[in-house]
């Protein structure tokens, strides 16, 4: 009989309650701790992150995933974020880790959309919403790499009915993405305690950044200028030569990595910052500081954002 994700939440709710061994969907026995393989270490079991639609290169580079589960239990998701203008230099990000039987648990409210078991495109939105993101899951446990997609998930009620264009069984697969996509970045509300390794959610501070350079010399400062709205700039290299240009932005925008010492150095540095900060070396030409924190299972460089 086929089990669906509410099943799971209602069920573990009632045993967290009660301490009694943790169920799966529909209520039979939770898999052994193990019985799904996975990555170990850094490396990603999930990742789960949004792509395309109407916003400029300069967001879409900058943009981390929405969550990230490691093969060592870590959580790391993003954060509530300032309202704030000019807000933080760097979006805040937060982590807590899983025991192995919490990762099973999230494995098997996976496995039990029973989707995951090839590459899947789910469009069932596009003939009635336009300009969204695709929501991206990649997943990587039981042998296989899998990465599904849907367009505009949770921007269409699926009580409203079958869209133009679409099937019901693309409806249905609509409907299990968006309860999974609102599980995992509710994880605490339903996991039971001795899934987690300890209470709380713990800011995480990346040690790694792309950081995306712009020439800003001569162009106006966003807000006026601010006292310490100009730093210097805090390593020994060039900012006029840092990384490589990227040709995609069309404006001279240059991509290069901050790594060991230099990320620890930027960290700091950007922590201090806001989003309209700039940085010099003589106090005349400035740069402008796009970063993107690296997560553990990053590799530390500057993917062409219109490679296919």
């Amino acid at each position: 009989m086929k089990r669906t994700l509410p099943g799971l939440f209602v069920m573990l709710l009632v045993l967290a309650g009660c301490a009694a061994p943790p169920a799966t969907p529909g209520g039979s026995p939770s898999a052994e701790p193990g019985s799904i393989e996975h990555p170990t270490g850094s490396d990603a079991i999930l990742v789960v992150r949004y792509e395309g639609g109407m916003i400029p290169v300069q967001f879409q580079v900058t943009s981390a995933p929405n969550l990230v589960l490691l093969g060592d239990g870590r959580v790391i998701m993003q954060g509530a974020q300032t309202l704030e203008y000019p807000g933080p230099a760097l979006p805040a990000f937060i982590e807590r880790t899983l025991t192995e039987e919490g990762i099973q648990l999230v494995l098997d409210a996976i496995e039990q959309t029973n989707l995951f078991t090839a590459d899947l495109d789910i469009r069932a939105a596009q003939n009635m919403i336009s300009d969204a993101s695709d929501t991206v899951f990649e997943l990587n446990a039981g042998g296989n790499e899998v990465v599904v997609r849907a367009f505009a998930l949770g921007m269409l009620d699926p009580s409203m009915g079958t869209p133009p264009g679409a099937s019901s069984r693309e409806m249905e697969a609509y409907r299990a993405l968006t309860e999974l996509n609102d599980a995992l970045t509710t994880l605490d509300t339903w996991l039971p305690a001795e899934a987690w390794v300890a209470e709380g959610w713990q800011p995480y501070a990346a040690r790694a950044f792309r950081l995306y350079v712009a020439d800003v010399t001569g162009q106006p400062i966003d807000g006026g200028d601010l006292p310490g709205q100009v730093r210097e700039w805090p390593t020994d290299d060039d900012p006029a030569a840092f990384g490589e240009v990227q040709e995609g932005f069309g404006d001279g925008t240059r991509c290069g990595v901050a790594t060991g010492d230099a990320g620890e150095t930027w960290l700091a540095e950007l922590n201090a910052a806001s989003q309209n900060t700039l940085w010099t070396t003589d106090g005349d030409n400035r740069f402008r500081v796009q970063p993107r924190p690296l997560l553990p299972h990053e590799e530390p460089d500057c993917p062409d954002p219109f490679a296919a």
